[in-house]
């Protein structure tokens, strides 16, 4: 569930569709906005076929005059788009088309607006190398709407958020650890105990950051032990400490997976055992908690055990007894010993799917 990647493309279809859809379209029928990954090109028949977000093949023709135009990504507007001939257009590219039907029920464009593949993978890495900077991931524990500000749990501390007039904002779907299934959201939609990504500027003292992009979600934080695996199902099922229930956990391809070494798990759990789990002494971890993990190797499926004691963030689904893990740590039997909030502090510290990047 990288953020930056989705967030980047999300908004420049955002501003291109925008465009699209004040473009001029010919009478005779009303537009429709097809937005997807280029997937095959017939030059011979002048048509091109889009694979939609919602992985669906969606098919259109060029007509000789439709503009065929290529927009650099991270574009505000369209006054750096360049003319194009359908040939310059590759398998790969991201379009946003404004189409129209005709009587025998295919589609036409009107207008065709490209974003080359090559230029969104320079714009990831950039986004990525941002908000690995100046992300910033924590809990919400109070909403102030008269201001527009609210403040989050960062690990062990907190901090102030200000939002912007032009803040950006997303929301994760339930039973969702993808990105790509986020939807435009706003402001009303934040509330206390969301887990949020915010991309922005700190004060010197980094209480405080004004947010230029937020990606909030429900989520739960689990912490217990594990009672049995199914490997063929990439399922564990483990006993929630705080209801002492049963609860069924499915790890799939998107989870992120970590496990803290033994010398670390002791270092934090000794701040909570003294009671200043924000504190530092002696060779206790330094620095951001998010950044800390992220830094670990990821741990491979086989390796987890039952009896093993692990935290995990996963999504709040319609079932509460069973989760899919969204991150998952493991090596956490002397933070579950120290302090029943070791837990919420950890995971709202760590970043949703680790670090920031590129979720397709």
């Amino acid at each position: 569930m990288k953020v930056s990647t989705v967030i980047g493309c999300s908004i420049l279809y955002a501003v291109i569709g925008g465009a699209a859809s004040r473009a001029q379209a010919p009478a005779g029928g009303s537009g429709i906005q097809m937005i997807g990954e280029v997937v095959a090109i017939n030059g011979q028949s002048n048509q091109i076929t889009l694979k939609t977000e919602k992985n669906e093949p969606v098919s259109f023709a060029i007509a000789e005059r439709t503009p065929l135009r290529r927009v650099p990504a991270g574009a505000k507007d369209l006054t750096s788009a360049v003319r194009i001939a359908l040939s310059d257009i590759a398998v790969g590219d991201r379009i946003v088309a404004r189409v129209q039907k005709a009587e025998d029920q295919k589609f036409t464009a009107t207008l065709v607006l490209v974003m080359a593949k090559s230029d969104l993978a320079q714009q990831r890495q950039r986004e990525q190398e941002d908000w690995q900077k100046r992300g910033t991931s924590g809990i919400i524990t109070a909403v102030d709407a008269s201001s527009k500000t609210f403040t989050v749990r960062v690990g062990p501390k907190t901090m102030a958020v200000h939002t912007l007039d032009n803040t950006d904002y997303r929301r994760y779907a339930p039973d969702s650890v993808k990105f790509s299934d986020a939807q435009p959201s706003s402001w009303a939609a934040l509330k206390s105990g969301d887990q949020v990504r915010i991309l922005g500027d700190k004060n010197e003292d980094s209480a405080s950051i004004k947010a230029e992009r937020i990606v909030s979600g429900s989520f739960r934080q689990i912490a217990g032990n594990i009672t049995s695996i199914d490997p063929e199902a990439h399922q564990i099922v483990m006993r929630d400490l705080a209801t002492k229930k049963p609860v069924v956990v499915r790890v799939s391809a998107d989870s992120t997976m970590k496990k803290l070494p033994t010398q670390t798990a002791a270092a934090f759990a000794r701040r909570y055992q003294s009671g200043r789990p924000g504190g530092t002494s002696g060779d206790a971890p330094t620095g951001d908690v998010g950044q800390i993990l992220d830094l670990l190797a990821p741990m491979p499926f086989a390796e987890l055990k039952p009896g093993d004691a692990i935290m995990l963030l996963s999504t709040a689904g319609a079932d509460p007894a069973r989760v899919t893990a969204i991150t998952l740590l493991a090596g956490v039997e002397a933070l579950l010993t120290a302090s029943p909030d070791a837990a919420r502090d950890i995971m709202g510290g760590w970043n949703l799917g680790g670090a920031a990047g590129g979720d397709q």
